[in-house]
């Protein structure tokens, strides 16, 4: 068991708390900004992108931010996402480098947007409360599975894809994860007992999801961490892996459901 790890989770997540409930609007849009920098660099990391494309696509990603605030048409930004990376071809086009380095390029900028961009509608919309709990549970979840999964896990949820994962260490996740949710909603009361229930379960699966989403991109490279920022983690993508395919499912719920 790695302690590095429990100890960074136990470390942060009551600083993530003190800084989403007391942090002025513009800092935490500016977090969103930076950790999706971040996320981009670690991205370009992964696929062995060179410092020019991580460069291009901050700057897409910068414009992209302000997209969502003054065209409040994400459809619009993905648009950009998709053409912007093709104009590099357009002097020299060559088929390997084409697939090598566009394709990798497209789908990090919308894997960080689709993961961030619920964050400032949620900002903007909802409670800073409601943050707090889709952190909780997912972070619950995480560290449920990883804590129960070296206790007592023995047979892998995937093994061609994570080995290490087991359905011990999932319904373990998946129960902290709805047991730390009836305390968060008990402090906060922002949903009934049976919607939390739901919604709770929902958050841990796409989380589990999103952990395993995230093996597969590194399988793919043969990588096993995207970064080392994360004391005990690896990379700040490794940390989010869940929240960023939990995060659009959340949106949706507060949105169209609730």
């Amino acid at each position: 068991m790695s302690f590095k790890r429990v100890f960074t989770t136990i470390f942060l997540f009551p600083l993530l708390v003190l800084v989403l409930m007391k942090s002025p609007y513009q800092l935490l849009i500016t977090l969103v900004y930076f950790s999706g920098l971040i996320c981009l660099y670690e991205w370009t990391r992964l696929y062995d992108l060179k410092f020019p494309w991580f460069l291009g696509l901050s700057i897409l990603w910068f414009f992209g931010l302000l997209g969502f605030f003054w065209l409040k048409d994400p459809l619009m930004v993905f648009f950009m996402f998709l053409v912007f990376p093709f104009l590099p071809f357009l002097r020299q086009y060559e088929k390997d480098r084409f697939a090598k380095q566009f394709f990798p390029a497209v789908l990090g900028l919308f894997y960080v947007a689709i993961g961030f961009y619920p964050f400032l509608e949620i900002l903007g919309f909802f409670s800073r409360e409601h943050l707090v709990y889709f952190f909780a549970v997912v972070f619950a979840n995480d560290t449920g599975a990883y804590l129960t999964g070296k206790l007592i896990g023995k047979r892998p949820l995937v093994p061609t894809l994570s080995p290490k994962k087991t359905w011990e260490g999932f319904i373990g996740g998946i129960l902290l994860g709805v047991v730390v949710s009836v305390f968060c909603n008990y402090l906060f009361k922002i949903f009934s007992f049976e919607i939390n229930f739901l919604i709770s379960l929902i958050l841990c699966l796409f989380g589990v999801l999103g952990d395993l989403l995230e093996s597969a991109f590194k399988r793919m490279v043969g990588k096993k961490d995207s970064g080392r920022i994360v004391w005990g983690h690896g990379g700040l993508l490794d940390r989010i892996d869940g929240v960023m395919v939990a995060s659009p499912v959340y949106l949706f719920w507060l949105k169209f459901i609730t």
